[in-house]
């Protein structure tokens, strides 16, 4: 694919950006012109003439100006305008090249196909482009047949699957032709941000996908070479992996490579497929069972196999069978191939044969082959994408549901993909609930009720009790679902009415100024997602009047034993013993008694927050007994950090350091991602080590801020009680100090 005498003079392209809908606020998006204008920077720059680029685009009103500044010949993203461009203009171009961009909003419309919305889309009529037609129309004397020689497609839009109700809501696609492919030797090379039913995911005002693709781009052509396309894939693919191996990303670009010696190959990025090593004896048995099952099926009427090989076609990845009429086994192995594939397939022939029941052979077989697996492979990837929307806080919330709703069952870290396969494999008997199910309208009854949930995470809760209906209905067993709604809804009730939710006030306390060591500070109370500011001070004043101050507050806004304190500080101020800080009304006791108390820095998070959102997943299910202890004959930073990145998994740290040594051990340990630090704010280093594990003990680290409560309390009663010296750093990457002064968010 790489000519390096390529005239990029002859190349043309067509990129549309698409931010603004006439939906609601919802419907917007920030990123999709940063994108296009990315791309059209990069054309550009390899000798592209402005000319030749034809740009559309919707964009927020806060993209206006950088849009009209890179292109003022730009023209809107409506219907009208895309139709012209695609259907006239294009028509027109002498070109050996054609580069086509595409992102924004994408939903599956009605039959699978992928409707990438146009600006007019409402919440009530989502409109769009049909993107296969739109390949379709490459083929077409559309384009000059003998001047084009290359097309690539890249489209970065989600292919999403919409909730039921949602789903009504969306369009047939509009075709841009009706005509037959009248080239099949033009190659055309189309990359797209995900598969179907999936999410594209944009962070920091860019498209994951557009900005992994662009950076391969630009190596692939320096010096103005015409870039490998087979390359850049490459690229593409190992960032992903990379990206879902290091930090859950769930999004799984594809690619669909045309190029006249064959229709097509599909040349997809995934999870690895769930085929694992060759099968075993009963693997082998089962698999036997399931394609004797399956022949039984197609064989009673003929057509049924084509008919359910397009079926699948719709929701799987990989290319199907290359027949027209396939075989039992070769929907069988194109099944297995995928995640959730053999009970999908299943469900396909059960769709096509409404009176014949699925045998139960067939079904025990699956389980073998396909362990713990139940959904459907459109179930799966919608509860993924509907998990995704959420924001990490949230997400957090929906693990402590499921671990509420089902005592003793441990998760893993909570990222959409393994949250949802952890609850998947939990068992399911044939007439109880799943669990998984269970744990979803506990979840979404809590977000639903009135004053827990807000904004993304509680319209994302009435999606996934739409999800979870409807799993409940394909399964049979609605009846119990509702009955297991209602009492999750009454629970949800009852605990609004207590205020179980999650609760904590953060305090801000700036630098010491001045001879004085004054300080100015910020208090904040959340509650769930809402956010109220307590206190600004800017003029700094004395720690003695800070605590005065702190105390008035807490007594009006926080709950005794309940509402976690969290002191947001400098690195240089790790030590000050805010636990110990009086309370004075209704009488004199420490801050470390009534609440638990952490301290937090904001310090070095911003560059290392990769490792530091790695340690703290490990903090779920750990326990006390998980925490390194740092040797304490090691002093320096450099020593420090070289010992912790030998141990990149460990969710925190206990140290002995001596007080002199403490301000290097603290740097780096934040610089090296450390989330939950214990140390002994008393001792030096003899008779620390044994004091700490004793005073530690051996339980679930989520409940440490708890244990030190206790253990603090403990000391009030009896002041040579060594708990009362006992600090910790708990720095929470998902519960960051709010707006423009959160010191924890990237």
């Amino acid at each position: 694919m790489r000519e390096p005498g390529h005239d990029w003079r002859r190349t043309h392209a067509v990129i549309v950006a698409v931010e603004q809908y006439r939906g609601s606020d919802d419907w917007t998006l920030d990123g999709p012109v940063k994108d296009a204008l990315g791309m059209r920077s990069w054309l550009t720059g390899l000798g592209v003439p402005p000319a030749n680029i034809r740009l559309l685009a919707s964009p927020k009103e806060e993209n206006r100006a950088a849009l009209q500044e890179a292109d003022p010949g730009h023209r809107a993203a409506d219907s009208g305008t895309v139709r012209e461009v695609f259907m006239d203009e294009l028509r027109r171009i002498d070109a050996d090249w054609l580069w086509i961009y595409w992102a924004g909003h994408g939903v599956q419309a009605p039959g699978g196909r992928w409707s990438l919305l146009y600006p007019e889309t409402r919440d009530t009529d989502m409109r769009g482009l049909d993107a296969h037609n739109l390949m379709s129309l490459l083929r077409t004397e559309h384009l000059p047949r003998q001047g084009v020689q290359r097309v690539t497609v890249v489209i970065d839009a989600c292919w999403r699957a919409l909730p039921a109700r949602a789903h009504e809501m969306v369009a047939d696609p509009e075709n841009l032709t009706r005509r037959n492919e009248v080239n099949r030797d033009r190659e055309i090379f189309w990359m797209r941000a995900c598969g179907p039913g999936a999410v594209a995911k944009n962070q920091q005002g860019a498209g994951v996908f557009s900005s992994v693709l662009l950076g391969q781009l630009a190596v692939a052509s320096g010096g103005g070479a015409a870039p490998d396309l087979g390359r850049v894939w490459q690229g593409v693919q190992d960032e992903f992996r990379r990206l879902h191996e290091e930090e859950g990303l769930r999004q799984f670009p594809t690619v669909h490579v045309s190029d006249g010696t064959r229709d097509g190959r599909e040349v997809p990025l995934g999870p690895p497929a769930p085929t694992g090593p060759p099968l075993d004896e009963p693997g082998r048995r089962a698999h036997g069972k399931l394609a004797a099952s399956v022949a039984g099926l197609l064989a009673a009427e003929p057509g049924r196999a084509a008919r359910v090989l397009v079926r699948l076609a719709e929701e799987f990845t990989t290319a199907p069978p290359v027949t027209e009429s396939p075989s039992a086994g070769e929907l069988v192995d194109w099944a297995l191939a995928e995640h959730h594939g053999a009970v999908t397939l299943l469900d396909a022939l059960a769709q096509e044969a409404p009176g014949e029941p699925v045998p139960a052979p067939a079904q025990g077989a699956c389980q073998v082959l396909q362990p713990g697996r139940w959904l459907l492979r459109a179930e799966y990837d919608a509860l993924v994408a509907l998990l995704d929307r959420l924001t990490p806080d949230r997400l957090a919330d929906f693990a402590d549901a499921a671990r509420a709703e089902l005592p003793g069952v441990g998760l893993p870290p909570a990222a959409p993909g393994p949250l949802a396969d952890a609850l998947e494999e939990l068992l399911r008997t044939p007439h109880q609930l799943p669990q998984l199910l269970r744990a979803v309208e506990r979840f979404a009854a809590a977000e639903s009720e009135p004053g827990t949930g807000t904004g993304t995470g509680a319209g994302t809760a009435e999606a996934l009790r739409e999800w979870s209906l409807g799993c409940a209905v394909r399964i049979g067993l609605e009846g119990a679902l509702r009955d297991r709604r209602a009492e999750a809804e009454e629970r949800a009730a009852s605990a609004d009415a207590a205020g179980a939710v999650d609760e904590r006030v953060q305090i801000r306390l700036h630098p010491a100024v001045g001879s004085g060591r004054l300080r100015a500070y910020e208090v904040w109370a959340r509650r769930g997602d809402r956010v109220e500011s307590l206190a600004t001070a800017d003029t700094p004043a004395p720690l003695e009047e800070i605590q005065r101050g702190v105390d008035e507050l807490l007594r009006t806004h926080a709950r005794s034993q309940e509402t976690l304190v969290e002191f947001f500080v400098a690195a240089a101020d790790l030590e000050l013993d805010v636990h110990c800080w009086p309370l004075t009304t209704p009488f004199e006791r420490s801050l470390g008694t009534d609440y638990p108390v952490v301290v937090r820095c904001g310090e070095f998070r911003a560059e290392q927050r990769h490792l530091w959102l790695r340690r703290w997943q490990a903090v779920e299910g750990a326990s006390t007994d998980d925490l390194y202890r740092l040797p304490a004959h090691l002093v320096s930073s450099k020593h420090v950090y070289g010992d912790l990145q030998a141990r990149e998994d460990v969710p925190g740290v206990v140290m002995t350091t001596p007080a002199r040594a403490r301000p290097e051990v603290f740097t780096a340990c934040l610089f090296g991602g450390v989330p939950v630090l214990v140390w002994h704010g008393a001792h030096e280093r003899d008779g620390a080590e044994a004091e700490l594990e004793a005073l530690l003990g051996t339980e679930s680290l989520r409940s440490l801020p708890q244990r030190l409560r206790k253990l603090r309390s403990a000391s009030d009663a009896d002041a040579a009680h060594p708990g009362r010296h006992l600090a910790l750093l708990w720095d929470d990457p998902h519960r960051p100090l709010p707006g423009p002064l959160d010191l924890s968010a990237p």
